[in-house]
């Protein structure tokens, strides 16, 4: 065995090393890291000792960088991440402050076998909260281990936003979880979305053409998925003679729907109309009406009552998702669902199982009276 002595905090102690023992010198992994870095945290306002700081505790918990390997030195990674040495200095005194590396005199910073106890943190961005998005998130954060926090944002639908909320997270959080509502495959977007590792990106409902196969993606509200449903249902829609889609500006919805909306209708010969919301409209006989909100489902159901239409004879009513009062609303409100809670808790097992997973939820339809 030899003695070294060891610097930390001022102090100075003494280590036996065995004899033949050589440190771990920087491993392509450990460049990569720290090149990964330079390349992707250019834009984020978070202070860049603290991103540095992030980066490294991401890969050293996700077994990426183990325990032994030496860290660049700070003029090395100074360098190498177009960093100030103070700011290299100052990632590296707290890193050293929370155990996850220790420093050698004269042969630098190296893994500690000592974890960072940091929870596994989670960035969940929406375009709104609507129910369909709070029924994910609830099912997504149920599923969730005890160890894992979820912070949500929302960007309201909006590109800029989007961008912005995505740039300013970069290396804050282990996993990102993103539902790309209404967000084109622009050059910036996608430029954006690969600043994001894609063993920690993961689309739901979803995803961008140029990014597939990258990264997770749960997927849903596809137009043939509806177009399928509903013809294996077909029999009950039978007995009406024109089907009725109503929008909403309210609860996001895949344009997709309205194609195979479209497409189930004029296979089977329906005549058919896409209303752009409910709130000036009064229900005919002989319909049958898909509501995207829970606004306009109530509304369709007062026309009804007012006129004495009964539903499920006269008028045929069907709500895009389900949730707790739908089942006894009215009698029953029939139902196709993509599935929200399903979509939640499969996020959740991706980033437990920590594999990469493409998965195509299919939708349901749940029959009760209003049909």
């Amino acid at each position: 065995m030899s003695k070294c002595n060891c610097a930390i905090d001022g102090f100075v102690y003494y280590l036996l090393l065995p004899i033949n023992s050589n440190p771990i010198y920087p491993t392509n992994k450990m460049i990569k890291t720290f090149r990964e870095f330079s390349q992707n945290k250019q834009d984020s306002k978070t202070p860049k000792y603290q991103q540095l700081v992030n980066t490294l505790l991401i890969d050293i918990e996700s077994g990426n960088l183990q325990t032994g390997q030496r860290l660049p030195s700070i003029n090395e990674a100074s360098e190498e991440c177009y960093l100030s040495r103070d700011t290299v200095e100052r990632a590296y005194s707290e890193l050293h402050r929370l155990g996850v590396i220790t420093s050698i005199f004269r042969k630098g910073y190296f893994i500690s076998g000592k974890s960072a106890k940091t929870k596994t943190k989670v960035f969940f961005l929406v375009g709104k909260i609507t129910e369909n998005n709070k029924a994910i998130f609830n099912a997504f954060v149920n599923a969730s281990n005890k160890d894992v926090t979820v912070d949500i944002f929302t960007y309201n639908y909006k590109s800029d936003n989007f961008r912005e909320i995505i740039n300013n997270h970069l290396g804050n959080y282990h996993y990102y979880v993103i539902m790309p509502h209404l967000i084109e495959e622009s050059e910036e977007n996608i430029k954006c979305l690969k600043k994001i590792s894609g063993e920690r990106l993961i689309f739901l409902e979803q995803s961008l053409a140029s990014l597939h196969g990258l990264n997770s993606s749960i997927l849903s509200n596809s137009g043939d998925e509806i177009a399928q449903v509903m013809q294996q249902n077909i029999k009950h829609f039978k007995k009406y003679k024109t089907l009725n889609l109503v929008l909403t500006e309210d609860e996001y919805f895949d344009s997709e729907l309205i194609t195979g909306f479209r497409d189930f209708c004029e296979t089977n010969h329906f005549d058919f109309q896409v209303l752009d919301g409910f709130q000036d409209e009064e229900v005919m006989p002989g319909n049958a009406y898909l509501t995207m909100d829970d606004v306009d489902l109530v509304a369709v159901i007062k026309s009804a009552e007012q006129q004495n239409f009964t539903l499920g004879k006269e008028i045929g009513l069907i709500s895009l998702n389900d949730n707790c009062y739908k089942e006894i609303l009215a009698g029953g409100i029939t139902i196709i669902s993509s599935k929200p809670t399903e979509i939640g808790k499969m996020a959740a097992n991706i980033i437990q199982v920590g594999k990469r997973q493409q998965v195509q939820v299919p939708m349901e339809m749940v029959l009760r009276k209003s049909l």
